[in-house]
């Protein structure tokens, strides 16, 4: 029988994330629930694979519904730009993409902004990050404290995502993200979108619970293939028409 190193990995990882994670997430629940009872949403951004954690948050079962999923895949099915120029996998680098992406987006005063990234060193997070503080939001980050630092990291200059943010959110990826040596070559193991899949269910049910302590209903997905999904899925929808992006099958 074959072992699973990153299965053993796995558990530790969340024991580590749930330790040393859960006051900044607490404090990143607060902001979000307070901005939620103010009329607010969460737009959550992320590019490459990071798009995992905010799929993870947006218009799902069990989820909660102000929360809007911001992309770049947005200025092709909303702004009708060909779809040719976004395929380049190092189009996150460009210049000026994320004020596209937030000028599209129209965020609202009271809304929060969560950015997705494991390293934190690229244009369009860190930019959409500088957009949001000028237009006065709160901005939370989940990110690799040990990529940002770490001297083999790609150079870039300027800060990154977790100079800017209001609460950084650490999702406890190594550098590089891998974190198994398989062979003396080869890593893998990638973890961010698993540390970041539980931070983001942990944000959820912690947003959640504030919100209920505040004595507010809880705007809250529940799943389309129950008998009542669809007739309880589309009052919230109707709710945060033109607030909330609606997500592809």
């Amino acid at each position: 029988m074959i072992n699973s190193e990153f299965a053993a990995h796995a558990t530790d990882l969340v024991d580590d994330v749930l330790t040393s994670q859960m006051p900044v997430m607490q404090t990143a629940a607060t902001i979000v629930a307070e901005a939620m009872a103010d009329g607010g949403v969460l737009q959550a951004f992320g590019t490459g694979h990071s798009r995992i954690v905010t799929l993870e948050l947006a218009g799902r079962a069990g989820g909660l519904a102000p929360v809007s999923m911001l992309a770049v895949k947005d200025l092709v099915m909303f702004a009708g730009e060909d779809p040719a120029t976004i395929l380049d996998p190092t189009y996150e680098r460009e210049p000026g993409l994320a004020e596209r992406i937030y000028r599209l987006a129209k965020p609202e005063p009271a809304d929060v902004f969560l950015i997705v990234s494991n390293s934190g060193l690229n244009s369009a997070v860190v930019e959409m990050a500088q957009l949001a503080h000028a237009g006065g939001h709160r901005v939370i980050a989940i990110t690799s404290l040990a990529h940002t630092r770490s001297s083999a990291a790609r150079h870039t200059d300027g800060p990154h995502l977790a100079d800017l943010a209001d609460i950084v959110i650490d999702n406890r990826a190594p550098a590089g993200d891998a974190g198994i040596d398989i062979t003396a070559d080869v890593r893998i193991g990638a973890v961010s979108s698993f540390t970041g899949v539980l931070i983001a269910q942990v944000l959820t049910e912690l947003i959640c619970r504030h919100l209920l302590c505040m004595g507010r209903d809880l705007p809250v997905f529940i799943s389309a293939n129950l008998a009542h999904g669809d007739v309880h899925n589309a009052t919230l929808h109707t709710t945060y028409k033109g607030r909330v992006r609606p997500i592809e099958p």
